[in-house]
Parts: structure tokens; sequence; C-alpha cells
């Protein structure tokens, strides 16, 4: 009678990630990135009697507080509309990128016990809350078509260029929030730390403000140290003012973005081997 059958199983230390064959895998599983977008979207508003009003009611309570406080007091130039227009037309993308970092930080740790059972790409997870928050950004532009003319936005053809730019933005809040993400699941601070960090970078982006009030000699290196704020200038433009984005401003988030996308993937893929350990 012929014995068992021996198979050989060759188990590799964990190298340097590679981050093409990364991608292929989570391509092959876009079922399940999309499995956890859709249930991170149920959850997110499971038992709210507003449901996905809530995305459109941060935005509009930003305006509301800038319009009374910064737009009437401190009378900022160089907005190029009236300016709860040019509040609106960042506060969307801006809800945006809160939402995704503030969910999607702590997603990891979130499905820990999934994560400890079932073998799937890691970043999945990740990736999936970040895709729940287009929705709400989806809403947001809807809100800003309907209210944004009446709030004195130009109404312009280079609207058809807002979904554009919808990818450089999930690009960039991609790499930085898988970052967070892999480095919540080592160390718990990082929960605390991510609000905290949200509101900073709220006040270093020219949100409430345009970008024409960082000085020239400066706006260079501001622009590299913050590809957001390229962006959001660029739905500035195009949302509020009607008018094609500055295309050197646009490149300088588009590349800023791809570069942060390519490490914070990076960072996630050298740290995921013993994600399931320490989750």
């Amino acid at each position: 009678m012929p014995g068992p059958i021996l198979t050989e199983r060759v188990i590799e230390a964990p190298g340097r990630p590679r981050l093409g064959s990364s991608l292929r895998e989570l391509w092959r599983e876009r079922g399940t990135v999309l499995a956890f977008a859709t249930r991170s979207t149920q959850l997110k508003y499971k038992q709210s009697i507003l449901g996905l009003g809530w995305a459109l009611a941060q935005p509009l309570a930003f305006v509301a507080v800038f319009s009374l406080t910064l737009g009437r007091v401190a009378d900022i130039p160089g907005t190029g509309v009236d300016y709860a227009a040019f509040a609106l037309s960042v506060l969307v993308p801006w809800t945006f990128v809160n939402i995704s970092v503030s969910l999607g930080a702590q997603s990891i740790v979130n499905d820990a016990g999934l994560i400890r059972k079932v073998y799937f790409p890691r970043e999945a997870t990740v990736v999936g809350a970040v895709l729940s928050a287009v929705v709400d950004l989806a809403a947001g532009l809807g809100l800003f078509v309907v209210l944004g003319p009446l709030l004195g936005a130009h109404v312009s053809f280079w609207w058809l260029l807002a979904p554009v730019l919808v990818l450089p933005l999930a690009l960039l809040v991609s790499g930085i929030t898988l970052f967070l993400a892999a480095l919540n699941a080592y160390y718990r601070d990082v929960r605390y730390a991510v609000p905290i960090l949200v509101q900073l970078w709220l006040y270093a982006s020219p949100v409430a403000y345009p970008l024409g009030l960082i000085p020239h000699r400066w706006r260079g290196l501001y622009l590299v140290l913050n590809p957001l704020a390229g962006i959001l200038d660029s739905f500035r433009r195009v949302l509020a003012v009607g008018t094609a984005p500055r295309p050197t401003t646009l490149l300088a988030g588009v590349a800023g973005s791809l570069v942060i996308a390519v490490l914070g993937y990076w960072s996630f893929k050298a740290m995921e081997p013993r994600i399931a350990e320490v989750v």
C-alpha cells in the first residue's frame, strides 16, 4: 500500500516589499475590497436617522462657521468668489480626507478578529474604508452642484474635471491612511494622535484661506510639503471660480500624492508580516 504523499512547503522570510505583486494580488481580491467598502458604508450610518445626510452636515456646518467668522470678520482677500462658495468648494474634498483618515486608520484594529482568522490582503480593509468615503464625497459634490450657484459659484464646464481630481486626492489619502493603519496596529497611541493630526492638517491646508495668502517665496516649498494644498486649490478653482486649475499647482499636488501613495503602501507592506500577531 503506497505511503502518504509528502509535499514540500517552503516558507520564505519576509524581505523587501514587492509592490507590483502586491497590487496585482489586491486587484484579484477587489471583491474583498468592495465587500469591506460596502460594510463600512452600512456600519457608518447604521441606526442613523439622517444617514448620508451627516456627510453633508459637516461641510455645511463648517461653511456656516467660516462664513460668519473668517468670511466677515477677517475679510480674507483672494478667494475670487463669495466666501461661502469658496469655502464649500474646498470643504467637500476636505470632508473626504477627514472621514477617510479617521476611519481608515482604525480599520486594521477594528477588523483584528477577522485578520487573525482569515488570510486576505491586509490593505483591503484600509482601501475599503477609503472607498466607502467616496460615497460621502459624491454626495458632497452633488450638494455643491445644487448650492454652489446659489452661494455665488461660477457654473462652468470645468466642473466636469472635479471627478478627475478625486483620483490624486484618493491616492494621497490612501498612502497616509495605509501608513497610519499599520502603525496603529503596533502602537495604539496612534488612535489618539490621528484626530489631532487631522485638525492640524486642516489649518495647515488652504481650506479656510486661499493658497494666494502663502508668501510666493515659500509657496513652492509649501506645495511640496503639503501636496493636499495643490489639490484643494484645484478643486476651488474648478468648482468655485469655474476656471482651469493652475498647471504647476496641480502638478505639484499630483506628484506629491503619487510619492506619498507609494511610500505609504511600501511602509504598510513592510509592517504587514507581523500585523496578525500584534493586532
